[in-house]
């Protein structure tokens, strides 16, 4: 886990969030800066749990949503690595327009990559993976990523 400094210490203030990331490979062949990616949980490339692909739910909205590890940082257009933001803040993830602040995140079929509202009704079998950080004008947001700890 990163070092999260609280007292200022040498160079003043740290008013920042600590930041996680990782490299994994994709056999996906397009996925954007920005967008919500999940272990993919069928290839095995570099071993089950080794690959990612552009996050989507299964047959019910959510039901691999505990696969969802992060934000990609990159654009890729052809299968290779692919670094991934897994915990804190992201500026301009991939959301759907209208999300306020403190709104809990998840991803659903309907926008692969995208970001959604969390609603614990609606989505009975999953958690959410994020958090928004500001009102979404657009399809995109500032987030606070949730750490699952798989990395």
């Amino acid at each position: 886990m990163s070092v999260h400094k609280i007292d200022g210490g040498p160079g003043g203030e740290n008013d920042h969030f600590p930041k996680k990331f990782v490299t994994l490979y994709s056999a996906d062949t397009s996925i954007t800066a920005g967008d919500w990616v999940m272990i993919h949980p069928t290839d095995t490339t570099n071993g089950l749990g080794g690959s990612v692909q552009q996050a989507v739910a299964s047959a019910s909205d959510g039901l691999q949503s505990e696969l969802i590890i992060g934000v990609a940082t990159e654009t890729i257009t052809a299968a290779g690595n692919i670094v991934i933001q897994v915990a804190g803040k992201y500026e301009n993830a991939n959301v759907t327009t209208g999300l306020t602040v403190g709104m809990a995140l998840t991803v659903t079929n309907a926008n692969a990559g995208r970001a959604v509202q969390y609603i614990a009704s609606t989505h009975t079998d999953c958690s959410p993976c994020g958090v928004a950080l500001e009102t979404a004008g657009s399809n995109a947001g500032d987030v606070l990523i949730i750490n699952r700890g798989y990395f």
